[in-house]
């Protein structure tokens, strides 16, 4: 292994931190209401995110018949919503800027409800024994997501100027560290093949395809927001993800497929924005 997975995990942290503040820079009123405005719309699509993604996933590995850490891998990232870069690649596929941050918001604030409420459905279906409780996912969302868009929202509301000024070059920034972040993720390629193949990769692509339509479909005819949705619906959380296998103590081909997912889940959202972008 080239580059450590704790040092990709760290350098990812910092990462998130970074973007996520840049985004609770833009945050104002106006997020509030978009979200009252389309609250229907809002509601299709979080239930679009937590339950037929997810249900996708599930029977696609029953079909299949996929089993051990790759499958652990799959389901976990499938159960994990909210990605902290979802709602940044939404507004760069045209998303409303408005409606995006309110539907991101609300979310990553579901999940601490919905993730312990998937893991323990699939634990009855599956007869497996994982735990996780909403503390260790609020823990995970409050420090990587709310913490530093409040503080973005913080200076915007205290220093409306200064936080316009920053806007533009702090996400510049952030747009750096997700490519540089990308980059270490790819040195640690041949390791993470090694480990399980390139199935959670191609399932990656695959889930991630299956779940821009979703979102797409759930918003509806309100084109205003469709791109929002499709990514919301598609992004999944590889910080949750690992959170829930560290909680259980899964073995190391568990974050490996996590990561494979993650990666192709990746390259799929970039060739959506670029799409996006050209219509």
């Amino acid at each position: 292994m080239l580059i450590p997975f704790q040092w990709i995990g760290l350098f990812a942290t910092l990462t998130v931190f970074a973007v996520m503040f840049a985004i609770g820079l833009m945050l104002g009123r106006e997020q509030v209401a978009a979200a009252l405005e389309r609250r229907v719309v809002l509601a299709a699509v979080v239930f679009a995110v937590v339950v037929p993604v997810p249900v996708v996933a599930v029977l696609a590995l029953e079909a299949l018949a996929l089993k051990g850490p790759v499958a652990v891998g799959i389901v976990l990232m499938a159960i994990s919503p909210g990605a902290p870069v979802a709602l940044r690649r939404a507004l760069d596929a045209g998303g409303n800027q408005a409606f995006a941050p309110a539907l991101h918001l609300a979310i990553v604030m579901l999940a601490v409800v919905t993730v312990p409420a998937s893991v323990a459905i699939l634990d009855w279906i599956f007869a497996a024994d994982f735990t996780v409780t909403p503390f260790h996912i609020g823990r995970q969302v409050f420090f990587a997501q709310l913490l530093p868009m409040a503080l973005g929202a913080a200076l915007r509301a205290v220093r409306p100027a200064l936080a316009a000024k920053l806007e533009a070059p702090l996400g510049r920034v952030g747009n750096v560290l997700l490519l540089l972040l990308a980059v270490a993720v790819l040195a640690d390629l041949p390791s993470i093949i090694a480990a399980v193949g390139w199935v959670p990769t191609i399932a990656g692509v695959g889930m991630t395809l299956c779940a821009l339509a979703i979102g797409a479909a759930f918003a509806w005819r309100d084109a205003d927001v469709r791109p929002a949705a499709a990514i919301a619906a598609a992004m999944r959380n590889p910080g949750l993800a690992l959170v829930i296998a560290t909680v259980n103590r899964v073995p190391p081909d568990v974050t490996a497929a996590v990561i494979g997912y993650a990666l192709g889940l990746g390259v799929t959202i970039v060739a959506f924005v670029q799409w996006s972008k050209r219509r």
